[in-house]
């Protein structure tokens, strides 16, 4: 029965006088690495970093310490010490997948993603089972546009843990770059029955029903993405387009509204408000709009723009073409 350690903290280092850690079942190394686990898991990665430097001390040669060093130090945001950690720990111990694994991560975070692919491949090597280590791989491949092999990964990731919620939404985030929204829409919806409450499952959803020309139900998806993180700009975009669509152009105005006061210079916002206003004939805000997407404070442009919309009341729609065509000629230059 694994005994809960007790301690105080002096001058920044675990008082071990007054701790209860039981060893008599284990060595020290073994006995400090579980409880720099334990307090990893709880957040407290300083703490944990601490622990797992005793247990190195008691055993230079303990391949697990160097491991759990690294990703408590990874979790610090001290990527390269934890990779170096990791080296450490393979050295001792070549077939330690923990090790490779969180190696690879720390080679992720730092943008080196071919060398986390090989990680990856080091850690399937050593345990072709190792559910983490296909998800992490297909990642990596994700980020080079390798979507298709993500795809691979992520597959067989979700084959050995049905339940792998990272790994579902891996797989519909590439399945979205490659179009292929129903599978998409699949995973992201697995991902879901798993955690309710993921928000980036949400919006992704959401996203790739927009994209197979679902409005209605991305709308219920943003809704569901709105309350668990209201005000979120990314929700607002996509729910306001998604609405536009739809033809409930005053609704997606007040969102577009609401995320250009966060942020002025969303170019997209400005975009879809201005078909909006179009689509309400509402020809001036819809031309104001354009022109702040756009940057536009050139004269000729504006006077081109203004023309067209003149034109478009007049019913003279193959003028105003023209006329649209020559403004953005000009901005294009």
């Amino acid at each position: 029965m694994d005994v809960i350690p007790t301690y105080q903290v002096r001058n920044g280092e675990p008082d071990m006088s007054a701790t209860s850690l039981d060893l008599s079942s284990e060595g020290p190394a073994e006995a400090y690495s579980r409880e720099g686990v334990r307090l990893s898991r709880s957040g407290r990665h300083e703490e944990s970093v601490r622990w797992f430097e005793r247990a190195i001390s008691a055993d230079p040669g303990y391949a697990p310490a160097w491991a759990g060093l690294g990703h408590a130090l990874g979790k610090l945001g001290r990527y390269q010490d934890e990779i170096d950690a990791c080296e450490h720990a393979i050295g001792l111990d070549p077939d330690l997948v923990e090790a490779w694994v969180n190696k690879a991560f720390a080679l992720g975070r730092l943008e080196r993603f071919e060398e986390k692919i090989e990680a990856c491949d080091q850690a399937i090597r050593a345990d072709p089972a190792h559910a983490p280590a296909w998800n992490a791989k297909g990642h990596a491949l994700g980020e080079l546009g390798r979507f298709e092999e993500e795809v691979a990964c992520s597959d067989i990731a979700v084959s050995l843990r049905p339940r792998y919620l990272g790994a579902w939404v891996n797989r519909g985030f590439a399945l979205m770059k490659l179009k292929r929204n129903r599978e998409a829409i699949h995973s992201f919806r697995q991902a879901l029955r798993i955690y309710p409450d993921y928000l980036s499952a949400w919006i992704n959803c959401g996203i790739t029903l927009i994209q197979d020309g679902r409005e209605a139900e991305a709308i219920r998806c943003l809704d569901r993405a709105e309350e668990l993180s209201p005000g979120n700009p990314r929700v607002l975009f996509w729910k306001g387009l998604a609405l536009s669509r739809r033809g409930r152009f005053g609704e997606a105005i007040h969102l577009m509204e609401g995320l250009v006061d966060q942020d002025p210079r969303h170019a997209d916002a400005w975009v879809v408000m201005s078909n909006c206003y179009f689509m309400l004939g509402k020809l001036d805000e819809s031309v104001r709009c354009f022109m702040v997407a756009y940057g536009i404070d050139k004269e000729d442009i504006k006077s081109c723009i203004s023309e067209s919309v003149n034109l478009i009341r007049d019913g003279r729609l193959d003028d105003a073409i023209r006329s649209i065509s020559q403004a953005f000629g000009i901005l294009l230059r």
